[in-house]
């Protein structure tokens, strides 16, 4: 860290409140200290210690490089690619460190208390969308440097030829080239969507190679809509025998819902997002979203830093007015410092950005979904590091809140913000004024939730009386219910799945939430209301079962169907043939019945192995049910062991009938053809 730090020092005053001096001194006075064998006598350049940094690392970079790539090139690499990669430029990437650095002493001081891994506030989503852009961007580099690597093969054995090709027809040998590669990148991207399975060199940073996929099942509606509101801490912490990553932190409070996950080995790893929480995938970092921000902060009393990596002129015309003291505190967005006032003026900052991003007439451009986190100076070590930090990057959850005093205003928060602020469980009880007050009369909380119910998912809302059930109950129900058979879907012989249930008698429960019909799970019943007794055996009650009348099932009680799609390749089933028998002619095979032909030899086709009455056998069809397309008639009933489909060989006419193997009775509900 030394090394980088005086890499990365410039002659730019950036003050801090730990070491009270300017960075240039504070790196020279840490490569003093620590680094000085390194360097040599009145040798104080940051070329040296780029060089010095390149020959540490030059070993695990072995083989990245050509041979003969200087120290210096490798150090610049280092830097770039592992230290704060978040920014682009050097200069911000000294200011990370230094604030690193200046984070650090104040923990070690016993001035601020440790940052929680595990807390949902310093962590963020991976999207399917980031993933994949990394995936394809690693293949995209094989595929090239295999193309590449093909390039020089063929140079070394005819030289002039691959010379003369690049000089004439560049565009077309390239693109030969690299298409012989190309097709690595689709086969690749099919197999992690199919199998869920990451296929890395690099491991893309992160801790787990399976479980990126899953198939969303169609057993019913609930369960198909909860497999796109799961987050899953990540199959790595489900061999951890702590349980401290399973909890579910204060600070994930209306973002994870607290009932609606799994038992047993997934349990607090795999949760779910809340009902009104939401995902940002976009990014609304751009350049002029940062000045316009910056704009409204250095009007409002921030002392700007130096220019930022994302092209934002910061000048020094605020430090002449303003005074750099103890009180100071960095403002930072998306993990980039864009300077510092004091704890007053931060305080301030925050309440103007917080009333400009909730009033929509007002907003003047600033971004609705603004993360805003002041952290004051906190009088024992318990509160985080101090200051004002700002997010707008994506893969952020949000959810809304009222904002008290803005005339009941809906704003946006992330669980990071969430942390600093009061908001009230009951908007009606602080209209009533039965909230917290404070010490002057005034009511503490700052926001609201719209409704308590927001802290349940959307199956966990749907459980009527859930505030009067055991907890455990409640969990069991998220996962029951996504068990039954229901509706799926209306438009059933359109569909293309491969298995589908449906209950044949669904009906609307007694009793419904609210959410049951905003979230139009109506128009998808699952489920028959019963009347039971309930009686107790042995002086012991059942919980997950119950007993039905015996007429009540043959009347047909909860009755359901299975659709279930059997898909016949004709091409796939010819060569399976083949492979089994080689005596099996190479021909093509048809749907239907074979066309007569005579059992006599002629003389004509006496010596056509193909037209030998041996290869004959009866063309009538395989049952009275199957038609001459060799299809099935819809509204069949077929048993184990039935003709299902019958084809014939184009050139010997011999019969091939498909039969049904699975143990159920179906009935043919539709016949379609593919292709």
């Amino acid at each position: 860290m030394h090394l980088v730090l005086h890499r990365l020092s410039v002659p730019v005053c950036v003050f801090t409140q730990d070491f009270k001096t300017s960075s240039p001194v504070l790196s020279g006075m840490l490569r003093d200290h620590a680094m000085a064998p390194y360097f040599e006598e009145n040798d104080h350049s940051s070329k040296s210690a780029i060089s010095i940094l390149g020959s540490m690392f030059l070993n695990f970079f072995f083989g990245y490089f050509p041979e003969g790539t200087d120290n210096a090139t490798v150090g610049q690499f280092f830097i770039r690619r592992f230290i704060a990669v978040h920014v682009d430029d050097f200069l911000s990437k000294h200011d990370v460190l230094v604030l690193m650095a200046r984070k650090l002493c104040c923990f070690a001081r016993n001035e601020c208390c440790e940052d929680n891994i595990d807390s949902l506030g310093y962590q963020e989503l991976l999207l399917p969308g980031h993933l994949l852009s990394a995936f394809v961007t690693e293949k995209l580099g094989e595929s090239l440097t295999q193309a590449a690597s093909h390039v020089q093969r063929e140079a070394r054995i005819d030289f002039d030829d691959i010379a003369s090709k690049l000089r004439y027809e560049p565009l077309a040998y390239c693109g030969k080239t690299i298409g012989r590669y190309s097709g690595i990148i689709c086969d690749k991207v099919s197999s992690l969507l199919a199998s869920g399975n990451l296929v890395s060199s690099s491991g893309l940073d992160l801790q787990q190679t399976t479980g990126f996929a899953i198939v969303a099942e169609r057993l019913n509606k609930w369960r198909y809509f909860s497999h796109f509101r799961s987050v899953h801490r990540g199959q790595f912490f489900t061999t951890m025998k702590t349980t401290a990553v399973r909890k579910l932190l204060p600070e994930a409070w209306g973002f994870l819902c607290p009932v609606h996950t799994p038992d047993g080995g997934p349990c607090g790893l795999l949760s779910h997002l809340t009902a009104r929480a939401h995902i940002i995938c976009s990014r609304s970092n751009t350049i002029h979203a940062h000045s316009r921000l910056l704009d409204i902060i250095v009007s409002l009393g921030m002392a700007p830093n130096h220019t930022s990596s994302c092209g934002i002129d910061c000048t020094f015309l605020v430090l002449s007015r303003q005074r750099i003291c103890d009180s100071t505190l960095n403002i930072c967005l998306d993990g980039v410092l864009l300077g510092s006032a004091p704890c007053l003026v931060c305080a301030k900052i925050s309440d103007a950005l917080r009333r400009l991003k909730a009033n929509s007439a007002f907003r003047l451009g600033l971004d609705p979904t603004l993360e805003i986190a002041f952290i004051d100076q906190g009088p024992t070590n318990s509160s985080p590091f101090p200051g004002l930090y700002l997010f707008s990057q994506a893969a952020r959850c949000v959810r809304p809140v009222i904002q008290c005093g803005t005339e009941s205003k809906i704003e946006l928060i992330g669980p990071f913000e969430q942390m600093t602020l009061q908001i009230a469980c009951n908007f009606r009880g602080l209209k009533s004024g039965v909230g917290d007050t404070s010490l002057s009369g005034a009511s503490a909380e700052t926001h609201a939730e719209i409704d308590p119910s927001n802290m349940l998912s959307v199956l966990a809302s749907l459980t009527p009386f859930s505030d009067f059930n055991q907890s455990p109950r409640n969990m069991y129900q998220c996962q029951m219910g996504k068990q039954t058979m229901g509706t799926p879907a209306h438009a059933m012989i359109h569909r293309c799945d491969s298995k589908m249930y449906r209950i044949l008698t669904p009906q609307a429960p007694l009793v419904c939430t609210h959410d049951y019909t905003t979230s139009n799970f109506n128009l998808y019943a699952q489920g028959t209301n019963s009347v039971v007794a309930v009686i107790s055996y042995t002086g012991y009650d059942m919980e997950d079962a119950m007993i039905i009348n015996k007429s009540a099932y043959q009347r047909g009680f909860g009755h359901g169907v299975v659709y279930k799609n059997i898909i016949v390749d004709l091409d796939l089933e010819a060569d399976r043939r083949r492979d089994q028998s080689q005596s099996e002619p190479a021909d093509f095979l048809l749907f239907g019945s074979p066309p007569p032909i005579s059992t006599q030899k002629s003389d004509q086709n006496a010596g056509d192995p193909h037209r030998d009455s041996s290869y004959h056998v009866d063309s009538s069809p395989a049952t009275s049910y199957i038609g001459e397309d060799g299809l099935p008639e819809i509204g069949q009933k077929i048993c184990h062991g039935d003709s299902l489909w019958c084809a014939f060989y184009e050139l010997s006419c011999k019969k091939v009938i498909g039969v049904h193997k699975d143990a159920e009775t179906a009935y043919v509900d539709a016949v379609r053809f593919i292709g």
